[in-house]
């Protein structure tokens, strides 16, 4: 059984909200920003977990949440469904499974410390499956800078994910989002344990290309 399956959502929450973590809030904050830069009418969240972020989507139309856990997607749907245009709840492990999701019909992929646990060529295959021509893909990656993977929050049941784990280094991303994803930047957060998040933005190539000579491969400032 994936290891996912087994931590608890309060758990999984508490560890990811302790002061020295911080990620729940810096994600949420990511996500803010994504929908106010896109105002997408379709959303697809993979690795949704228990939602956080979910509730910036309240002007969608329709917003898919991905999950391999099914007790995380219950906590969605109570918290989120009552909120939501139409809140979808989809349990797949992308190893393994296919995601429903109708072709070319999503504006917004939300992928957040996703990547790292997952097998990247069937993850993109899903991506390019379901994100719309001109659709933005966001992606978070995690940096352990030699913190360790988990960090020691007093949370004991996520110890497990570690040995599924798997830093996915910049090039190896870019690489695996060639050719119908085009690279629109990166930010970098630094987070207090040591650790860094990464968020990248990828547009669906398909769309007419700008004649501008800015570049495709700006990044933005480290924070």
């Amino acid at each position: 059984m994936n290891p996912w399956n087994n931590v608890p959502a309060a758990d999984y929450e508490r560890h990811m909200s302790h002061e020295t973590v911080g990620q729940l809030a810096e994600l949420n904050e990511i996500t803010r920003e994504k929908v106010e830069q896109r105002y997408p009418q379709t959303v697809a969240v993979y690795g949704a977990c228990t939602g956080n972020g979910l509730a910036h989507f309240v002007d969608a139309r329709t917003v898919y949440a991905v999950d391999i856990n099914p007790a995380y997607l219950a906590i969605c749907h109570d918290r989120y469904d009552p909120i939501l245009n139409e809140l979808v709840l989809v349990q797949a492990d992308i190893n393994h499974d296919v995601v429903p999701i109708p072709a070319d019909s999503v504006d917004l992929i939300i992928c957040h410390l996703f990547l790292e646990y997952v097998d990247l060529e069937r993850a993109f295959a899903s991506f390019r499956q379901v994100l719309r021509p001109g659709g933005l893909l966001n992606i978070v990656l995690q940096r352990s800078n030699d913190t360790g993977w988990v960090s020691n929050t007093g949370v004991t049941t996520l110890r497990p994910v570690a040995a599924i784990a798997h830093e996915v280094p910049d090039e190896t991303l870019r690489q695996h989002a060639l050719p119908e994803f085009r690279f629109a930047g990166s930010q970098t957060y630094r987070m207090p344990n040591g650790k860094s998040l990464v968020s990248y933005d990828f547009i669906n190539g398909e769309v007419a290309q700008s004649t501008s000579e800015e570049s495709t491969d700006f990044e933005w400032p480290e924070w």
